[in-house]
């Protein structure tokens, strides 16, 4: 049975906190059982404006579950990754003979520390169609289909409907509310927003829409849009092991974002909205069931790190509720 060190613990622990997550809730725990180690989603941490059915709340389980493989194949083992349908228990990875880290595996884990949500403006240059491509080859996967959208004039149309209710969403607003309050700053042991990242910009470099944010005519969103990089995460189906493996995706095509020096933010709110998902695949021709909407590019100011919560807290003592 392989036993990991103290060291090796903390290498794992630090990956999987530097995932994204849904308002930064970090809605994950680990329980290391010798050469396994489970991904627990923590269930009490909800958002039942933002993320009703906690579909986020997979999607972030999804990330944080390719910063814990990368880590394990960093430290120079194998490993397997199996997906769990039910309980607490999203995936179980266990732990293999020594490897050699790839080149590759190796690139996107020196990116995870270096990867930020940016909920700004992006420096107006276009990202070159060589690297596009990289980041889309880097998120196919079975099941998971990573698309460049067309039809942008009713994308524009469709978010800006869905931004404008969000903003007049009282209750909406007030949980986001309380998710940005009370975080104190980019070096404070925590979860939550910072004041700083949301910005008052117009959407969609917005990202998060409050009550102050600008949402253009469609025309005009529209045409932001096109002078973005927009990527639609879909799956085959909406379960629980489809949402893990489009978080998977999405994180894989961030860290290669970061090793690009690129970064960027994620739209999930719209797709909560009662009948906007089934809108989008018909007006988008979309090729199954969208996750999440990417939108990335080179920063036009910089992007610090969000607080994170002590690594202590990561670890689930063994015997304890499951």
């Amino acid at each position: 049975m392989t036993v990991l060190t103290t060291e090796q613990l903390g290498v794992l622990a630090r990956a999987v906190s530097r995932a994204p997550s849904v308002h930064n809730s970090q809605p994950w725990q680990l329980l290391v059982r010798g050469s396994e180690v489970d991904l627990l989603e923590r269930r009490e941490v909800e958002l039942r404006r933002h993320d009703p059915s906690g579909r986020d709340r997979v999607l972030s389980c999804g990330a944080a579950l390719t910063n814990l493989e990368l880590a394990v194949r960093a430290l120079g083992r194998d490993c397997h990754v199996g997906l769990r349908d039910d309980g607490d228990v999203v995936a179980t990875v266990t732990i293999g003979r020594p490897r050699a880290t790839s080149a590759r595996a190796y690139l996107l884990y020196q990116a995870i520390g270096r990867r930020r949500s940016h909920r700004h403006r992006f420096f107006h240059s276009r990202v070159p169609a060589t690297v596009q491509h990289a980041l889309v080859v880097a998120g196919e996967t079975t099941g998971v289909h990573v698309v460049r959208p067309a039809r942008l004039d009713k994308l524009a149309e469709l978010l800006g409907f869905a931004t404008r209710v969000l903003r007049d969403d009282r209750g909406y607003q007030r949980e986001l509310a309380v998710w940005t309050a009370h975080t104190r700053g980019w070096d404070a042991h925590g979860d939550g927003i910072a004041e700083g990242a949301l910005g008052s910009e117009a959407f969609p470099a917005a990202g998060l829409v409050r009550t102050t944010t600008p949402v253009p005519d469609d025309a005009v969103l529209a045409d932001r849009l096109a002078a973005e990089n927009l990527l639609i995460f879909c799956t085959d189906g909406d379960s629980r092991p489809d949402r893990l493996a489009a978080g998977m995706a999405l994180q894989r095509v961030w860290l290669t974002a970061a090793s690009k020096a690129l970064v960027g933010s994620v739209l999930t709110q719209p797709l909560h909205l009662t009948g906007f998902r089934a809108r989008l695949v018909s007006e988008l021709a979309l090729p199954g069931v969208p996750q999440a909407i990417f939108r990335f590019g080179y920063p036009a100011v910089p992007a610090a790190p969000s607080p994170r919560l002590p690594l202590g807290e990561l670890f689930r003592p063994p015997g304890g509720p499951r």
